[in-house]
C-alpha cells in the first residue's frame, strides 16, 4: 500500500523550495504592488484549463483582496471538456478577447498562471497585456517549460515574454509521484504552489494597505460582521469590477 504521507511530503517540500527560490523577486514585487495598488491600479488574474482555478481562488473570497479581478471564460475552463480546452489553449489569440473585455488601464497588473507556459493562447495573452501597458507576471514551472518545445509561433514561452517570472518549481509533467516504477504519475503540484505563492504576495500587499487605512480585504459573509464590511469595500471595487455590479 502506498504511503499516505508521500504526496504531502513532496508537496510541502515543493512549497518550501518555491518560496525560497522566489523570495527575492516576490519581496520586490510586493513592494512595487503596494505603491501601485495604493495609487489605484488593479490586479487581473488569468489561467485556462485547470489553471483557471488560479483566478477563481484569488477572487472575492474570505480573506481575499478587493483589487483582484478574475479573467476567465467558459470555453477555457475544464467544464468545457478536455477536447475543447486542449484545442483552444493552442489556438493563437483565442484568449485575447477576455483581456480586452476587461478594459484594464495602463499600469494595472496581470498575473498569468500556466504550468507549462508553452501554449499559443497564453503567450499571445501575455504579449497583448504588455502592449496595453500592463505589468505582467508569469507563474510557471521552469522545470517543465524549459524541457518541452514552445507551441507559439515566436518560439517563446510564457516566462520569456512576461516582465516578471515566478517559478512554481515542480516537475516536468506536473504530476510528481510514480504509480509504478517508470510508469504513470499522479500528484500534481502546480495549482497548489501557484495559489500558495500568489496568496503569499497578496497578503503582504494587503497588510500594508490595511495599515495605511485602505480597506481591501473581504471578510467571510458567513460571519455577523462580514456582510456590512464587504458591502462598503464592494461599493468602491464595483467601479471597475463588472462582476460586482447589478445589485
Amino acid at each position: 500500500m502506498a504511503e499516505l504521507t508521500q504526496y504531502p511530503e513532496i508537496a510541502i517540500d515543493n512549497l518550501k523550495d518555491a518560496l525560497s527560490a522566489n523570495r527575492a523577486v516576490m519581496e520586490k514585487l510586493s513592494g512595487q504592488m503596494i505603491e501601485s495598488i495604493a495609487g489605484g491600479s488593479l490586479l487581473y488574474a488569468f489561467g485556462s484549463g485547470h489553471s483557471s482555478m488560479f483566478p477563481m481562488e484569488l477572487y472575492h473570497r474570505a480573506g481575499g483582496a478587493s483589487f483582484v479581478i478574475p479573467l476567465f471564460a467558459d470555453f477555457l475552463m475544464p467544464t468545457a471538456g478536455p477536447p475543447v480546452v486542449r484545442v483552444l489553449e493552442r489556438t493563437p489569440e483565442i484568449a485575447n478577447v477576455i483581456l480586452k473585455r476587461a478594459e484594464p488601464k495602463v499600469g494595472d497588473w496581470v498575473w498569468i498562471f500556466s504550468q507549462s507556459g508553452v501554449n499559443s493562447a497564453v503567450v499571445d495573452f501575455a504579449i497583448l497585456a504588455k502592449s496595453m501597458g500592463l505589468k505582467t507576471v508569469a507563474f510557471s514551472s521552469l522545470n517543465h517549460s524549459q524541457n518541452v518545445p514552445a507551441r507559439h509561433s515566436s518560439g517563446k514561452k510564457l516566462y520569456e515574454v512576461c516582465d516578471i517570472a515566478i517559478d512554481i518549481r515542480g516537475v516536468r509533467g506536473d504530476a510528481a509521484i510514480e504509480m509504478t516504477p517508470g510508469g504513470s504519475k499522479a500528484g500534481p503540484l502546480s495549482s497548489l504552489t501557484s495559489i500558495f505563492l500568489a496568496n503569499t504576495i497578496i497578503t503582504t500587499v494587503c497588510q500594508e494597505l490595511e495599515k495605511r487605512g485602505e480597506s481591501c480585504v473581504y471578510t467571510s459573509v458567513n460571519t455577523p460582521e462580514g456582510e456590512a464590511r464587504n458591502r462598503a469595500i464592494e461599493t468602491k471595487a464595483a467601479l471597475r469590477d463588472p462582476l460586482l455590479r447589478g445589485y
